[in-house]
């Protein structure tokens, strides 16, 4: 248990939503007479079409190693109690089932996937299982006290004298790629299929809003359509902090017959001139496969074949 999840329990507003909200706490020091209520406040303009079931809000203290962690259903949040003092604030959504927090080299939540090694022509590369819709925002610099709420600019705190009120700006932060290749010849011999991107960041820094610099491989799992096409739809962190490298997509077909097929795309210029970075999509027109007979039997066709992260496998066309 990392140590974000283990204060999601602070306060669960499903036990209070009719009752004044009180301070919670585990391993941190006792509520006292400077303790300060104050209310938060979320603008989805950002987002207006975001649904998360619930979402985390965690204020970092200047001098106390765990965050104060509030969690709230849906998209609004409301009234929490902390002591006065400095902070870092972040958010994002806690209903994510495959997204794992790790600390960054600043103590803040870094949001990644579980990672596999392959070696791939020769190299080791890391490869990442696609993450969950995300959706979050931070706050730099907040300042909490009986006077209300400050808020960093640049180097100066933006003041709100008499406001207990914490505005946030939640935005998506998982961009969704959608994979469409329009025509496969010789479909009907395919027993399973997967696919992976390249050049993507392997996580994303919640803390100033940022991916990470480093890549890592994206898995996900095509599905067969009756058309002889082929569609794909998953999330990704994004391109890397000043990509260095293209973007591949790579397809891989396990026929009837036991032969693997890869087809490899240099899709970066799908991706970098997207009309929308946080919807992308990648067409190709058409594919043609060796012949092999269709499978037999009912179930035949296996979109997602488990232990194809750990193949080695060559990536020429």
């Amino acid at each position: 248990m990392n140590r974000f999840s283990k204060y999601s329990h602070i306060l669960s507003v499903a036990l209070i939503l009719t009752a004044l909200p009180s301070c919670i706490y585990d391993d941190l020091a006792p509520c006292h007479e400077e303790d300060i209520e104050i209310t938060i406040e979320n603008d989805w303009s950002n987002a207006p079409d975001a649904d998360p079931e619930g979402m985390a809000y965690l204020f970092f203290r200047d001098g106390v190693d765990a965050p104060w962690r509030f969690d709230f259903p849906g998209r609004q949040a409301g009234k929490v109690t902390v002591p006065e003092g400095l902070y870092r604030f972040v958010m994002f959504n806690d209903d994510t089932s495959n997204v794992i927090f790790k600390t960054s080299e600043n103590g803040m939540p870094f949001a990644t996937t579980s990672s596999e090694k392959i070696e791939i022509d020769g190299r080791t590369v890391e490869t990442l299982e696609a993450p969950d819709m995300m959706w979050g925002a931070s706050i730099g610099r907040l300042r909490i006290d009986r006077d209300g709420v400050g808020y960093s600019a640049g180097d100066s705190m933006e003041e709100n004298p008499g406001s207990f009120i914490v505005r946030t700006h939640p935005r998506q932060i998982t961009p969704t790629y959608t994979i469409k290749i329009n025509h496969i010849e010789n479909l009907q011999g395919v027993t399973a299929m997967r696919g992976m991107i390249s050049g993507m960041a392997d996580g994303f820094n919640i803390f100033g809003e940022t991916p990470s610099p480093s890549e890592a491989l994206i898995w996900f799992s095509p599905r067969s359509e009756t058309d002889s096409s082929v569609r794909a739809s998953f999330h990704t962190f994004g391109l890397p902090l000043n990509p260095q490298n293209p973007n591949e997509l790579r397809l891989y077909f396990l026929l009837s017959d036991n032969r693997l097929v890869c087809k490899t795309f240099d899709v970066t210029e799908m991706i970098t001139s997207s009309p929308d970075p946080m919807n992308v999509t990648i067409i190709i027109d058409t594919i043609a496969l060796p012949y092999a007979p269709a499978p037999m039997g009912p179930g035949a066709f296996d979109p997602d074949v488990l232990g194809w992260n750990t193949i080695i496998v060559n990536l020429g066309t």
